[in-house]
This record gives C-alpha cells, structure tokens and sequence, in this order.
C-alpha cells in the first residue's frame, strides 16, 4: 500500500512538474510574439499586432530621416537648418518615440516627444522634451484627420489664449512635411512658427 501511495504521489509530481515546464513555454513564446521593441529583425521595432490599429498613424515615418528647419521669429523666416529626425517603437510596440537633431557649425540644437496612445479615446498625448528643461514637458494631443495628423495644445499668456496647432502633412514611405503653427482666436488669424521637410533615409 505505501508503495502505490508512494508512486502516486511521484506520478502527480512529475505531471505537476510537466504542466509548470509546458505553461512557462507557452508564455515564454507569447513574450517573444509580442515583444516587438528588440525584435532583432527590426531595428526601430514595430507596432504590436495587439495595439489598437491607429498605433500605426506614425508607421511610416518609423525610420532616420533627413530634414530641413525653418524656424520664424515675428513672421520672418531665419537660416534654413539641417535636422535629422529618427522614430522609433517603444513601450513593446505600443508607443512611439522621436528624437531631433539640428543646427550648424555654430548652434547644435536636441529634442525628443514620448508619443502614447490613449486607447479609449484613440487620441496621441505628446509631450515635448529638450535638454536642460526647467518647466514641466508641455504636451500636445491629436491624431489622424484623413491623411494629415494633426495634434493641439491650448496655452493661456498673459496677453490672452493662443492654440499651438503641429501638423505632419503629405506623408508617405519617401518622406514628410511638419508644420508648426499657432492660432490667435481674438483676432482669427494663423501664424506659422516652423516649418520642416523630410526625406526618408533608404
């Protein structure tokens, strides 16, 4: 009697054992489906095929790019600047990162945006950072609008409300252009502050 109790209860051990060993392999290969920011055959990653399909609004911008800067100071334009700007998935596929570099011999110039999807709204909350920051990360939301996407943020001045309004526009696999504005509702009118072009590096 103690000998069948004995290799019973060895008999459920080992079944024990063999359930734990085949559910970690099933989750271990759920991980690597979905484990899209290191996929080795990806460099800037890939959307993860369980986000939300608008996840995909920056799909082809993923990738380095090479640009040109024209930033406006009162309405004029200043020197056109070289900027290369690269874009990323982070967060396993669920989000977007991209980090800017531009300037010349004599004004070097760097910025990242955190770009997440709320995936109740389908909406993209963008804060914006640069180095040496003092203030917190001032953030623009938005997402696509037929074939632009376009993101707003609403600021109070002193002088009265003002609406930051980034539109990325004519976007395809060759490229895209970005263009930043900001809207006086007092007196309707529109007034661009920078504007980039991008060509994609093949």
């Amino acid at each position: 009697m103690n000998v069948k109790i004995a290799t019973s209860n060895f008999v459920i051990a080992l079944l024990s054992i063999c359930i734990l060993s085949c559910a970690d392999k099933s989750s271990s290969t759920s991980e690597r489906k979905t484990n899209q920011e290191f996929d080795q055959s990806h460099y800037f990653g890939k959307a993860n095929p369980l986000a939300p399909p608008e996840v995909k609004d920056f799909d082809q911008l993923i990738g380095n790019c090479d640009c040109k800067s024209l930033q406006y100071v009162n309405g004029e334009p200043g020197d056109t600047l070289t900027l290369k700007w690269k874009w990323k998935y982070i967060l396993n596929g669920y989000g977007v990162q991209d980090e800017g570099w531009y300037g010349n011999d004599s004004i070097q110039n760097y910025f990242t945006s955190i770009r997440i999807l709320n995936p109740e709204t389908k909406q993209w909350h963008v804060p914006f950072f640069t180095p040496n920051m003092t203030t917190n990360p001032q953030i623009w939301i938005g997402g696509k609008q037929e074939e632009n996407i376009i993101l707003r943020k609403t600021q109070t001045t002193q002088n009265g409300e003002f609406e930051s309004i980034l539109t990325f526009s004519n976007i395809s696999e060759k490229g895209f252009n970005w263009e930043g504005k900001i809207f006086l509702p007092d007196t309707n009118t529109t007034n661009t502050f920078w504007r980039i072009w991008c060509l994609k590096e093949q």
